[in-house]
């Protein structure tokens, strides 16, 4: 029972904070037509986000609780498990992530990835398509558990939901890494397809070519997901 509970309080760090790509100071922008077909660019830092940020506190909990025979053999678990999840990279280990790096141009989109050390990396990605499915960005070789920067999402009634969980902000009760913009992000989306909703802190302008321009921004005071609903023909 004693291990269980020791496992349990160690292991939860991992999955709240480990196999995380979250954003830096980053530009990226989205581009959707009335047909579907769509570009999406991103340019800027995302940062691995290790599970021993918020497991030092955890491990010395589990000491207090007299658990302290089972910490070095429960560390060497939990970085074991974090490998794992993260497509066998070691966050304590920079060649690893330069590793990574290289495993990321090699897949379609990611235009250059340099590791810049203290696991952040300097990104250029972008990739166009049919939004007939759904489509998630960051999409990581291997990993197991991942923590969506955009998303945006074909509704049943013909519409399409951006998402921009790069942008939401940390609760005052929220501790430990989250996937807020840790450097001053901004997301841009431009369509010629009808606004059903949105909550853009500037609202809605209109593009010299007559399109509909929408932005968010990791500055701005918001309650909730940054989020669009647009509709296609």
């Amino acid at each position: 029972m004693m291990f269980a509970r020791l496992f349990a309080v160690l292991i939860t760090p991992l999955f709240l904070t480990g196999c995380l790509l979250a954003p830096g100071a980053f530009e990226a922008r989205m581009t959707i037509d009335h047909t579907g077909a769509f570009t999406f660019a991103y340019q800027g830092e995302a940062i691995i986000v290790p599970p021993d940020e918020s497991g030092d506190e955890e491990a010395e909990k589990a000491d207090e609780d007299g658990a302290d025979s089972f910490d070095r053999s429960m560390d060497s678990a939990i970085r074991e498990a974090s490998r794992r999840l993260m497509g066998g990279v070691d966050t304590a280990d920079e060649e690893s992530l330069r590793a990574f790096a290289a495993r990321l141009e090699d897949r379609q989109g990611w235009n250059s990835v340099e590791y810049r050390g203290d696991g952040v990396f300097m990104v250029d990605y972008s990739i166009t398509g049919q939004l007939d499915r759904d489509f998630v960005f960051p999409v990581l070789p291997d990993f197991m558990l991942l923590l969506p920067m955009v998303i945006a999402s074909p509704l049943d009634d013909g519409a399409i939901r951006v998402e921009i969980p790069a942008l939401m902000k940390q609760r005052d009760d929220e501790e430990g890494p989250t996937p807020e913009s840790r450097g001053g992000g901004q997301f841009t989306l431009v369509t010629d397809a009808a606004i059903v909703s949105e909550n853009s802190e500037t609202g809605a302008t209109q593009t010299a070519d007559g399109r509909t321009e929408l932005r968010w921004s990791s500055a701005e005071d918001r309650e909730g997901r940054p989020e669009a609903v647009i509709r296609l023909d």
